[in-house]
């Protein structure tokens, strides 16, 4: 799914996720008083996860250029980054499923600098429902719609519920007008063309590192 934020400039799913380890490095050298930063420093504080060659290419693909010999200008480097990325403006997000995992997600997204606000949480268990978390009830999965239709609708649906419900509760909140869904149920889900879903699989991702230190080849 690509994204355009900024006349001219298009992003996809590939270079996006390596902008953003741009911005938050930005950010801490911002914090900081850095106000120019090189691409070989730039490259250290993404813990080279990327090199200067590739930061330099991402950077004249969005029409940013460094001064040879000094670097790039952080505060608009930052500036442009976050409009591309969409962190200059606040993110409504639901919760979906709010055991320890959909509990976990939302403290965690409280405490984040970017602009993500919890607006509705849900879950079907008898002894979550109604419970409340920094002013917002639980509410039952079955007033899904109904409570979306109230608050004028979500910008993300975050599902933390069991394998065998992610596809019927994405089908859910797709039919109620949400474009964007993070899945960490280790299910690939059928969306819309117009919905744009992530899968976040923790056993996958740990299987990778299993692998590593198994000293497979």
């Amino acid at each position: 799914m690509a994204m355009q934020r900024i006349p001219g400039v298009r992003l996809n799913e590939f270079n996006v996720p390596r902008l953003f380890l741009y911005h938050r490095a930005l950010v801490e050298v911002s914090k900081a008083g850095v106000s120019v930063v090189t691409s070989e420093s730039l490259a250290e504080l993404c813990a080279n996860d990327v090199t200067p060659t590739q930061i330099r290419k991402d950077l004249s693909q969005l029409g940013t250029l460094g001064r040879r010999g000094r670097g790039y200008e952080v505060a608009g480097l930052l500036e442009m980054l976050a409009r591309l990325l969409g962190l200059d403006q606040d993110w409504r997000i639901a919760i979906l499923g709010f055991g320890y995992l959909g509990h976990a997600l939302a403290t965690f997204l409280s405490y984040r600098e970017e602009r993500f606000r919890i607006a509705a949480l849900f879950d079907l268990a008898p002894d979550v429902v109604g419970q409340t978390w920094n002013d917002l009830t639980v509410r039952h999965i079955d007033d899904l719609e109904a409570t979306l239709r109230e608050q004028g609708g979500v910008d993300i649906a975050v599902l933390a519920v069991p394998s065998r419900a992610a596809q019927e509760v994405a089908g859910r909140v797709a039919a109620a007008g949400v474009d964007a869904i993070l899945n960490f149920a280790p299910v690939a889900l059928r969306v819309p063309e117009q919905v744009f879903a992530r899968n976040i699989d923790l056993a996958g991702e740990l299987s990778i590192l299993t692998h590593y230190l198994t000293g497979s080849e």
